[in-house]
């Protein structure tokens, strides 16, 4: 099966260095903008260093570049400790850089094989897809104003820092990722498209907002490039990535 992909993955106004990265298959993609054709078997995912710790683009592209050796064709459950073995890499990896020893990133990946699509999270980076002309989230942000929700306590939840996550790779530590999600998805069927994005298009624009410049008629690489665009215009001043994989 080949799919059609496009992406677009933007550095923030005034930053030296994108944090954020995507792997497309067997290509790393930082800075750029493009469209590329993919056939499975083949992982397709995104990483948003994470910018309050020293080394977050390290820990971008280092996640991507072991990411990219990983077997398609695995169980959910082997596929998260491939994942885990993967963070202790990079932990040991961080402590061989001084002053980057916390580097960190989050992680949202798609693993198609032949047969299976697996689902993989940690962090804030999410995972939508398109069914007909309606967008739904089929990831939920590991932050703690979405915990803070979940447990029912909506005033703190309002006044907490929103961009704080809970869930990550790295950080100098085996805690954070603790909370990788890995599940098997698509069972009943492919959807019509699969988007993957960062922090900076979605802390910017709604579900509403996303979901009308997916479902129109211009073709992907313009999507992606008009989700980087709103999200701009809306006051993002982050690393954009918009990531649109078109099955159908």
């Amino acid at each position: 099966m080949k799919f059609d992909v496009a992406y677009a993955v933007n550095m923030g106004i005034n930053k030296n260095v994108c944090e954020d990265a995507a792997l497309l298959g067997e290509r790393i993609i930082s800075g750029e903008n493009g469209a590329i054709e993919i056939s499975t078997p083949a992982s397709i995912c995104i990483t948003d260093g994470v910018g309050g710790n020293a080394g977050g683009e390290k820990a971008s592209r280092y996640l991507l570049e072991q990411v990219k050796h990983i077997s398609t064709v695995m169980s959910p459950e082997s596929l998260r400790m491939e994942l885990l073995k993967i963070n202790t890499e990079l932990v040991t990896y961080a402590f061989g850089h001084v002053g980057q020893e916390r580097m960190a990133t989050t992680f949202t990946g798609i693993f198609f094989s032949d047969n299976d699509v697996l689902l993989a999270q940690c962090g804030n980076t999410r995972a939508y897809v398109l069914q007909g002309n309606f967008l739904k989230q089929i990831t939920e942000d590991q932050t703690t104003y979405q915990w803070l929700k979940m447990t029912g306590n909506k005033d703190a939840a309002e006044n907490c820092n929103r961009s704080e996550i809970r869930g990550a790779f790295g950080g100098g530590t085996h805690k954070y990722v603790e909370h990788l999600m890995v599940k098997k998805i698509f069972e009943r069927g492919l959807p019509r498209a699969v988007l993957l994005t960062s922090d900076g298009i979605h802390d910017s624009l709604d579900l509403d907002e996303i979901e009308d410049i997916i479902s129109d008629d211009k073709n992907a690489s313009e999507k992606v490039s008009e989700l980087v665009r709103m999200a701009a215009k809306k006051g993002s001043q982050d690393d954009c990535t918009a990531v649109l994989i078109e099955i159908e």
